[in-house]
C-alpha cells in the first residue's frame, strides 16, 4: 500500500510541473536556485490548492514511468516546486507547504527517484483529513495521494 501511495505521490508532483512551465522566470531564481516567486493574492481554498498539489504529483508520477532519464525526473520535480512557490496556501497550510517544497528541493538536488520511497511531510491529521476528503472530487487527484489514510489508519 505504500509503494501504491508513493506512485501516486509520483504522478502528482509530475502534474504541477506542468503549471511550473507557465510560472515566472525571475533573474533571482536564476542566481539563487533557492529563491523563488513570491506567491500573490488571496489564500487558496483547498480545492485549488489540491489541484495544484495533485498535478506535480500526477507529472511526477508520469515521469516515473516514461522519463528517459534521471535528469528529465529532476526536471520535473524542479517545476513542482517552481508551481508551488507560485501559490498563497490555505492559512493553516503554509508551514506544511514550506516544508513540503523544501522536501522536493532536497530531493531534486540528490536523487529524485527517492521521493517515491521516501516519506513525505505531512500537514496536521485534522488538515490532512480535511484535504484527504476532498481528494475524490479534484480532477487533478486522478492517483490516490499520500495525504490518504491507509487501511492500517482507518
Amino acid at each position: 500500500m505504500l509503494r501504491f501511495r508513493w506512485l501516486l505521490f509520483a504522478a502528482l508532483v509530475a502534474s504541477a510541473f506542468v503549471l511550473i512551465a507557465c510560472g515566472d522566470d525571475d533573474d533571482d531564481r536564476d542566481a539563487d536556485p533557492s529563491v523563488g516567486p513570491s506567491p500573490a493574492g488571496a489564500p487558496l481554498n483547498d480545492d485549488a490548492y489540491l489541484r495544484v498539489f495533485c498535478s506535480g504529483l500526477t507529472d511526477y508520477q508520469d515521469a516515473l514511468m516514461t522519463a528517459p532519464d534521471v535528469d528529465e525526473i529532476r526536471r520535473v520535480v524542479e517545476e513542482y516546486v517552481t508551481s508551488l512557490r507560485l501559490v498563497n496556501p490555505p492559512e493553516d497550510l503554509r508551514a506544511y507547504h514550506q516544508e513540503y517544497i523544501s522536501y522536493l528541493q532536497a530531493a531534486a538536488e540528490g536523487d529524485p527517484t527517492s521521493l517515491s520511497v521516501g516519506a513525505p511531510p505531512m500537514p496536521d491529521d485534522d488538515v490532512r483529513d480535511r484535504l484527504a476528503s476532498k481528494i475524490p472530487d479534484i480532477d487533478e487527484c486522478k492517483y490516490p495521494t499520500f495525504l490518504n489514510p491507509g487501511e492500517d489508519e482507518e
